[in-house]
């Protein structure tokens, strides 16, 4: 059965840290021991969380997703969730195009205690890169 805490504690955690940039919340709902992956990159600790943060904050200061649909079960929530951002700064090198994006993916976050252990990320990279203009569209 799905712990309903679960889910409140993921949406705090993507309104709060994702959208708002509470480091405080991120702090409090993550586990000392907290990995979050992204594609195949390798695993960010929370500090390695926190500087990638800062940097899509920097490269997208009005970062705002909403969640498009949530599934649980006891301790995973899984996460669809779609946005429009503004490439106003670097991107992993790629200078600010200014441009509107729309952005998407799905996450899923293992819930332990009421903390958040791990986060798995799959979003539209490939999208985000033919928006900006660094990859034409076929």
């Amino acid at each position: 059965m799905p712990d309903p805490n679960a889910v409140d504690v993921v949406t705090r955690y993507i309104e709060s840290v994702w959208n708002g940039a509470d480091i405080a919340v991120f702090e409090d709902l993550t586990t000392p021991d907290f990995a979050y992956h992204l594609g195949g990159q390798l695993p960010r600790d929370r500090q390695g969380m926190l500087a990638f943060l800062a940097m899509v904050r920097l490269a997208f200061p009005d970062w705002r997703v909403e969640v498009v649909d949530t599934i649980a079960d006891e301790h995973r929530v899984a996460v669809r969730w779609h946005g429009q951002v503004t490439h106003q700064g670097a991107f992993h090198g790629i200078p600010p195009s200014g441009k509107r994006l729309a952005v998407s993916g799905i996450n899923v976050y293992h819930v332990v205690d009421g903390r958040i252990s791990a986060e798995w990320e799959q979003m539209d990279s490939l999208g985000m890169l033919r928006q900006i203009g660094v990859l034409k569209s076929n």
